[in-house]
């Protein structure tokens, strides 16, 4: 179940993640399954071997003393009545025992990751009143829960009692009219006692079977959804792509009402060099996420190689790109690995040689145990260069068609910019480029330049053209070099 969780999970698009909590998602996959799992391995077991015991004791009750017999079932079927109308109150206290979980979980996994802010920033205090108004909450759930589970275990305990009761009474009753012998009324007792002993077992396990349930019902919840965006049954094998690349009529928005693309046109030639600018919310950014198809565009079509990218199979799309972001995501294990990424097969000549040219194997080699160092969560033994040229050689080593470089130098000072700015041209050589940049001194030397505005092209051109025009790029780029 956890391995059809995690692998439902994969196949979601953006957009569900654009709206979930990774602490939540941590949560499903480690505590609700590890309930679930409990769940089923001793349920079956306890059930049949209880549910065996009791029938068969109660059968050898009525069978040693019907009067007797009826009226510890009657006693059973009102016990059983009270116990449904209680689990009805505490399976909902369990699920909301496991979703308040959740989000103390994200809470946590949230104040952890971004630790440094919160020192910098010295709010270890808040962060931690956070935390703990998130525990209070979950221990208030459950308090609920664990009352409601007193209540029904005191109930079954003043039903075994009355029980109990009822049987020394009634049983003392037909002894003294001699009904009934003393040796069979202890014959009697004994199978009492012995159909009590699955009943106190049975309330163990309806305990496990509630969180059980809280947290199948919560996988079967998160089962039942679907991605947004999915490949089409005929869908195509994606073939090597030449990289043009055309926006036609293109209209997006994340949300109903705000659209962030509208009516966009353009188009890219194989092997060009094209650079996107704007102000913020221009739209930039969504130019690439739309080309990947992490999100579908509301109107218009995508194509490739004048090919619509929805008749492509997703996960063959993706692979004929190489991104760098600004934001360089690298894994809790060695530069080698992180390097191969994508590439699994690659040797350790293909892995050098991809770091050689993205100017990353001096550092590399100087790190305490070279390509073997261990670079810590989200490499954060590494600076901010040299986290960017181990995403470049990322690229070099997977060797696309067509790359994408979304803001993937902002961040650095200007020294690591221009060492990491000729790395990227290198790898922008024959190949279809497209370059997302705040900094427009980055992009004067692209082929063409696309200013955006509105989410629309306001004007396009080289950067000599596009000065000479005097509109919206000289406006920004003289503004930029006006901050210098």
């Amino acid at each position: 179940m956890r391995r059809d969780l995690f692998a439902h999970l994969q196949e979601m698009s953006f957009r569900f993640f654009d709206n979930a909590k990774t602490g939540q998602l941590l949560a499903r996959l480690t505590g609700d399954i590890q309930e679930i799992g409990e769940l089923a391995f001793r349920l079956p077991h306890d059930a049949v071997v209880c549910g065996f015991t009791m029938a068969g004791t109660i059968f050898m009750l009525l069978y040693l003393n019907l009067p007797l017999g009826l009226l510890i079932t009657t006693l059973l079927v009102l016990k059983t009545w009270h116990a449904v109308s209680i689990n009805r109150k505490m399976k909902a206290a369990f699920r909301e025992n496991r979703r308040r979980n959740g989000e103390l979980t994200a809470q946590t996994s949230e104040a952890l990751s971004g630790i440094r802010i919160v020192k910098a920033f010295a709010q270890e205090d808040v962060e931690q009143e956070r935390f703990m108004k998130g525990a209070r909450d979950l221990a208030s759930i459950r308090k609920k829960s664990y009352r409601l589970l007193a209540r029904f275990t005191s109930s079954v305990n003043f039903f075994t009692n009355i029980t109990n009761l009822a049987v020394l009474v009634s049983g003392g009753f037909m002894i003294s009219i001699g009904r009934i012998t003393l040796s069979d009324f202890i014959a009697y007792l004994l199978y009492v006692n012995l159909f009590m002993r699955p009943l106190y077992r049975l309330t163990v396990l309806l305990e496990m079977g509630l969180r059980g349930m809280a947290g199948f019902s919560r996988f079967e919840e998160m089962m039942a959804l679907q991605p947004d965006i999915t490949d089409a049954p005929d869908a195509l094998p994606c073939p090597e792509f030449k990289g043009d690349i055309e926006f036609r009529h293109v209209t997006f928005r994340y949300t109903p009402g705000h659209p962030v693309l509208e009516d966009l046109n353009f188009n890219v030639r194989p092997g060009e060099t094209v650079a996107f600018v704007g102000e913020t919310g221009a739209g930039k950014t969504t130019v690439s996420s739309l080309l990947l198809r992490f999100y579908e565009p509301a109107s218009g079509a995508i194509l490739i190689d004048g090919t619509d990218i929805r008749r492509f199979r997703q996960k063959e799309l993706r692979s004929r790109f190489g991104v760098v972001q600004q934001d360089v995501f690298l894994f809790s294990d060695s530069v080698r690995e992180n390097i191969a990424y994508g590439v699994p097969g690659a040797t350790e000549e293909q892995i050098r040689k991809a770091a050689e040219l993205a100017a990353a194997d001096e550092f590399i080699e100087a790190l305490p145990d070279g390509y073997d160092t261990q670079i810590g969560e989200r490499g954060v033994k590494l600076s901010g260069g040299q986290k960017q040229r181990l995403a470049i050689a990322r690229v070099f080593l997977k060797n696309p068609p067509i790359v994408i470089f979304d803001e993937a130098t902002s961040a650095l000072d200007n020294k690591t910019e221009a060492m990491v700015q000729e790395s990227l041209e290198k790898l922008a050589r024959n190949r279809t480029t497209l370059v997302i940049a705040h900094r427009l001194s980055t992009v004067r030397n692209a082929d063409r330049i696309i200013v955006m505005s509105g989410g629309r092209v306001a004007e396009s051109g080289s950067h000599a053209e596009l000065m000479a025009r005097k509109g919206t790029y000289y406006r920004l780029y003289t503004a930029q070099r006006n901050l210098v």
